[in-house]
């Protein structure tokens, strides 16, 4: 059978004008979709600033010229330590974020940076960057003049900077080469205040040099020397404060930096950075300080020490235990080897004195009921033994002669080991619990221990269990304002007295008093509130340091009415919980032999 098919085409046949005019629809709102979402790459390179043009523009800010031989601003800013290392292209747009970032590096506030990654900031859309760029974000908008306008909600970090905008900000790194001020207030705890201030930016280039610390031996330190020689970098061996380091060369580019830090840490190795100028008295120059402010409603003061006792040096940090919520290094103190040294001047703890005070120099006593003095203190010392006295020669402290030492377990936990002839008795009160001869013996928890050295210690030997001695200690001849201390620190000299400005010099070098230096002051604001304050110093890019009369007039500005002086240069910190809120001049911590902790009341 024969099967026959038809099809018929005609009604499926395409209808080619409708199949155009749908064709032309799709392009033309495809056209539309991207020229409103997708703007053609050269419109959007004429909205935007690329990086190594927003770099030149900052360098030119800055005003530094070109290193001889040099034609690239942007190599000038690495070069110059002006911009940190770039991420990406250096035709890439610059963001924002990166704008910001380049600009606040650019005037020198990497530290400000950091310890302003907390800050509270106005933007929600802020949440993905870096802890140190929110920081910039923080210095941006709180220095004069400011780099960002207060305001906005949103930041926009990932937006591409206008030429507008690039200009704008230039020209605020511009005004603020000449006139910079940074002024930020923390209040982390109720009754709490934390002071920020900077001011000025480096007017002329710095001299550069890196350091890796840290090494127990000059064979360590050799060693280290010669790894860095195998990836060709150049560096020297030498001991400070009984610590083996390695340097490198001092450069007057920043490149050569970069070469030592990152050869160190991929040695396992983090460097410090020393920035230094011809003279630190310049007056075109950085400072910075922290003040931290107490109210003594809800917070008390205690002398803090490292714990092994005070005849040890330890970093500030290690005494930020036991319930401080902040410290600030101490008066000053003797060194007699590496982590050992003991207290110079007068200081007491809960109404026991553990060293005399140093002639002529200024003492700060207050107690818990809030009340303060200030002033010199000399002191007497007596043991009365069956049968006659001894002058008391020391408290806590080593002699190297005989002589007659009251110790008490802040001291260590055993006294010092010694050649000469020496005995013991332990007391408990003023009854005699044991005697012994000789040194290194153990320092009982809430006993004292009276340690006669040379012929004199017979009278020791002698004592029996239940014999009473009784020791008398007065400072300026029982003066009861002093009598009524409970804690006592002495430094020196005396900066401000009812918030006038002092010149008493108490013995001390001009370089110490007119010289810019770090600095550390302890004091009464005019409300009644304790205050701490550290001043850096000795690094060009961040803070030259000051003389006491400038400290003394900053402090006199800031509301203070009673300010000491304590031990400056390498030993100042400022710790909280919230971390160090300023650059040691060393480069790292310098072990001192206490300090002062701030306290929260009970109860707060």
């Amino acid at each position: 059978m024969l099967y026959r098919f038809s099809l018929t085409l005609a009604p499926f046949a395409p209808n080619w004008k409708r199949i155009m005019r749908r064709v032309v629809s799709v392009i033309v709102f495809s056209l539309l979709f991207f020229a409103l979402f997708f703007p053609a790459p050269q419109a959007n390179a004429a909205a935007s600033v690329r990086k190594d043009a927003f770099i030149a523009q900052l360098f030119q800010a800055r005003g530094f010229p070109l290193p001889a031989n040099e034609k690239s601003p942007v190599n000038a800013a690495l070069e110059y330590n002006l911009t940190p290392l770039l991420e990406g292209k250096l035709s890439d747009p610059v963001t924002r974020r990166e704008a910001i970032v380049y600009a606040v590096h650019s005037l020198g506030l990497f530290f400000e940076s950091r310890i302003l990654a907390d800050f509270p900031l106005p933007y929600k859309d802020v949440s993905g960057l870096l802890p140190e760029e929110r920081g910039a974000l923080a210095v941006a908008l709180n220095m004069k003049p400011p780099l960002l306008k207060k305001g906005s909600a949103t930041f926009s970090p990932s937006h591409a900077i206008s030429p507008a905008e690039a200009n704008e900000i230039a020209a605020r790194v511009k005004a603020a080469t000449r006139e910079l001020r940074l002024s930020v207030d923390l209040s982390p705890l109720k009754g709490m205040t934390i002071r920020i201030r900077r001011e000025g930016v480096l007017s002329v280039l710095p001299k550069w040099r890196a350091v890796v610390n840290g090494f127990e031996s000059r064979e360590d330190a050799d060693f280290f020397r010669g790894l860095l020689a195998e990836r060709g970098v150049e560096a020297t061996v030498d001991s400070y404060n009984y610590d083996w380091r390695v340097r490198s060369p001092i450069f007057d580019m920043y490149g050569g930096v970069r070469k030592f830090l990152s050869a160190a840490s991929s040695l396992g190795r983090e460097g410090v950075v020393f920035a230094s100028i011809p003279t630190w008295e310049m007056t075109d120059t950085p400072r910075f300080w922290t003040m931290m402010v107490f109210d003594p409603g809800a917070f008390e003061l205690r002398p803090v020490f490292p714990a092994e006792g005070m005849a040890a040096l330890a970093p500030l940090s290690s005494m930020l235990r036991d319930g401080a919520v902040a410290v600030v290094n101490g008066g000053y103190f003797g060194t007699s080897g590496k982590g050992r040294g003991s207290p110079i001047g007068a200081l007491m703890t809960d109404g026991v004195l553990l060293n005399p005070p140093f002639a002529g120099r200024t003492c700060f006593g207050w107690n818990s009921e809030n009340r303060a003095v200030f002033g010199q203190l000399s002191w007497n010392g007596k043991v009365h033994l069956p049968g006659g006295f001894m002058e008391l020669g020391g408290i806590n402290r080593t002699l190297k002669g005989d002589g007659v030492v009251l110790f008490s377990r802040h001291f260590g936990v055993t006294t010092p080991l010694v050649e000469t002839r020496a005995a013991e008795a332990v007391l408990g009160g003023s009854r005699v619990e044991a005697v012994r001869t000789g040194g290194g013996n153990p320092i009982p928890e809430g006993k004292l221990v009276l340690a006669v050295y040379g012929a004199a210690s017979r009278f020791i030997e002698s004592l029996r269990f239940g014999d009473t001695i009784d020791v008398s200690l007065q400072l300026n001849e029982g003066d009861p304002a002093w009598s009524s201390m409970s804690h006592i620190v002495q430094g020196g000299p005396f900066l401000l007295r009812n918030g006038e400005v002092l010149s008493e010099r108490e013995k001390l070098s001009d370089s110490i008093i007119d010289r810019r230096h770090p600095r550390t002051v302890v004091g009464l604001t005019k409300e009644g509130h304790w205050f701490f304050f550290v001043g850096d110093g000795r690094n060009a890019v961040h803070s030259v340091g000051f003389t006491l009369d400038e400290v003394s007039r900053i402090l006199k500005s800031a509301g203070a009415s009673y300010a000491l002086n304590l031990d400056g240069g390498g030993s100042s910190g400022i710790i909280s919980n919230g971390g160090a809120w300023n650059i040691p001049s060393d480069g790292l911590e310098r072990p001192v032999s206490y300090g002062i902790g701030a306290f929260q009341r009970r109860g707060r």
